[in-house]
């Protein structure tokens, strides 16, 4: 079976099944329209979604279904972890315990992006963090610096015994081991090669933690704010967020970008260690703002130092729609403001993305 959209000279559309078996012919069903997302990985976790349910009687090997209102939203995407398809199933009523079911996918491009602006999302989202932790330190107040002295010593102990776990289990027959068997889930497994990962998710999560802890050298947050981005809204940097900083702060980069991000979910591990693991991809960016400050005073609201507008229009015209079949799978949509400093540790603030309208990503003023 063949699927594909047809338009008329009227511009009304449809969707056309071809190629449907004769022994289809003359039962009821129904056509199922789902978004599904293919994860690029070997255990990979695929999702779908309906987006349609439509009685049918097949009485032709070709069925004509009047394609909905809005269907700009619903495209085809190919990225690098995941792909996003549009796909008709015809299920015909056939059978006492099964049905008959025909699949195909629908090919709908997605929507022409400019690409005049765009800027590599990785580097726009997850900008390199250079500084030094010294002088970072001696900003934070006390009670921080105890908190993030504790958590290295801390973690660094429990890392060296998981380490010497890890040693252990490698040496001796599975009956003996500690903690990590000798198995994964494509055969045998090295006890160290598992505890070099544990230890490497342990640092990374207390890495997270001292990071958050460095980032008390100011206090900064979003502006409450009714809006919702939307095309052609310009508003104030000055209105968006405001902060103030222990110390004075030198050479700073007031930055506001939006990208996509593709999400998706994979396995890991095996038997009761399995777990699924989920991630966010960067995969298309945009810059919508900039301004370099040399120096902003201890304690001065640092809002006090920006000026210029953030126009949002760049990001409908650059960015794909988020199109997602569950909050885990699919390309979603951030923005965030951020303060780059060359000693701290920069400053990242979420900005609101719920009840964006996708139709903004096709309108043109």
């Amino acid at each position: 079976m063949l699927a594909r959209i047809e338009t008329g000279l009227t511009g009304h559309r449809q969707l056309v099944l071809s190629g449907i078996p004769a022994a289809a012919m003359g039962h009821k069903g129904q056509v199922r329209l789902m978004r599904h997302v293919n994860v690029h990985d070997s255990r990979g976790v695929h999702e779908s979604t309906d987006l349609l349910n439509l009685p049918v009687t097949v009485l032709t090997t070709e069925l004509r279904l009047d394609w909905p209102d809005q269907p700009e939203h619903w495209y085809s995407y190919q990225g690098k972890d995941i792909t996003l398809k549009l796909l008709a199933r015809l299920e015909i009523d056939d059978g006492i315990i099964f049905d008959s079911s025909y699949e195909a996918e629908i090919l709908q491009p997605a929507p022409e992006r400019e690409d005049a602006h765009a800027k590599p999302a990785s580097e726009l989202i997850e900008p390199r963090d250079s500084f030094s932790f010294m002088a970072n330190l001696s900003a934070i107040p006390p009670k921080n610096k105890v908190i993030v002295l504790a958590l290295m010593i801390v973690g660094g102990f429990i890392a060296l015994i998981n380490a010497a776990i890890g040693v252990h289990d490698e040496f001796v027959p599975e009956s003996a081991t500690f903690f990590y068997d000798h198995r994964g889930s494509d055969g045998s497994e090295s006890p160290i090669m598992k505890s070099m990962f544990g230890s490497g998710g342990l640092g990374l999560t207390v890495w997270l933690i001292v990071r958050s802890q460095l980032r008390r050298y100011m206090s900064i947050r979003m502006r409450e704010a009714e809006w919702t981005p939307y095309r052609g809204l310009v508003v104030s940097v000055r209105d968006v967020m405001e902060g103030r900083a222990r110390v004075p702060l030198e050479k700073v980069t007031i930055r506001v970008v939006a990208v996509n991000i593709e999400k998706g979910q994979y396995k890991r591990g095996s038997g009761t260690k399995e777990r699924t693991v989920s991630f966010s991809t960067p995969s298309r960016g945009v810059l919508l703002f900039e301004q370099f400050l040399p120096f902003v005073p201890a304690h001065a609201p640092i809002e006090g130092y920006l000026d210029g507008h953030i126009d949002f229009t760049p990001m409908f015209d650059v960015l794909y729609p988020p199109v997602q079949t569950s909050p885990s799978h699919g390309i979603g949509l951030d923005w965030e403001v951020q303060l780059l400093h060359p000693l701290f540790v920069d400053q990242e603030l979420k900005g609101k993305v719920a009840g964006i309208d996708w139709r903004e990503f096709y309108r043109r003023e």
